[in-house]
């Protein structure tokens, strides 16, 4: 009995995380129904851990239930934008003044990541640099709790900015503050890198709220 029952939450996870790919792609577009019936033929699940994943994507904000109206796509608006980025600027500055040690080791790998990014032409190639060095910049810290939080928040901003399809609108101005970032880190003065840090999520806001106003 408790062998069933690992593999049924294996399998709604398993959903959960198919899903989830397809809302932060953008594949299944913010305010669209989420037709279970469809879905799980997309998916290739029944319907049971199709429900089961939803109600957890509706924890995460991913989606939201309506009455008489199953599940939809969260939508997206300008409110959304700047919460999700002032929290990633607190959660990712925290982690960076607990980095440490581990940190500084890892500064090397930020030089080379953000000298790759300045020079990356293709959209989606610069999107997954600025990511990984993101990454790079906030594991370090070892606080597994922040780590997890920082995921959940990355998901909705990758799916908030479209950095896929745009890559990154100030690609100069994003790598110049990324290099005052690791230039603190490097001195030692993680206080002053985590100010940074915040400061450079304070500018992605109007940047991606510019973005989505062109769009319409």
């Amino acid at each position: 009995m408790a062998i069933a029952a690992i593999s049924r939450l294996r399998v709604r996870d398993q959903v959960r995380d198919a899903l989830r790919t397809l809302i932060v792609n953008g594949s299944l577009e913010p305010g669209s129904r989420l037709d279970e019936l469809r879905v799980s033929k997309l998916i290739g699940t029944s319907r049971t851990p199709l429900r089961e994943a939803l109600i957890a994507l509706e924890e995460e904000g991913l989606v939201d239930s309506r009455p008489n109206h199953g599940f939809v796509v969260a939508a997206l608006d300008e409110r959304l934008i700047r919460d999700t980025y002032a929290i990633l600027g607190a959660l990712e500055s925290a982690a960076v003044e607990m980095g440490g040690d581990g940190l500084a080791a890892a500064t090397p790998q930020l030089v080379a990541l953000n000298k790759r990014l300045a020079k990356e032409q293709q959209p989606a190639r610069r999107h997954a640099l600025d990511r990984e060095f993101h990454l790079r910049l906030t594991e370090p810290c070892g606080n597994a709790r922040l780590l997890a939080l920082l995921r959940l928040q990355r998901n909705h901003s990758m799916r908030i900015d479209g950095g896929q399809r745009r890559g990154i609108a100030n690609l100069v101005g994003s790598c110049a503050e990324h290099e005052v970032i690791v230039d603190a880190v490097k001195s030692g003065d993680l206080e002053e890198a985590a100010r940074r840090v915040r400061t450079h999520w304070r500018h992605g806001v109007e940047v991606v709220i510019r973005w989505m106003r062109e769009r319409k």
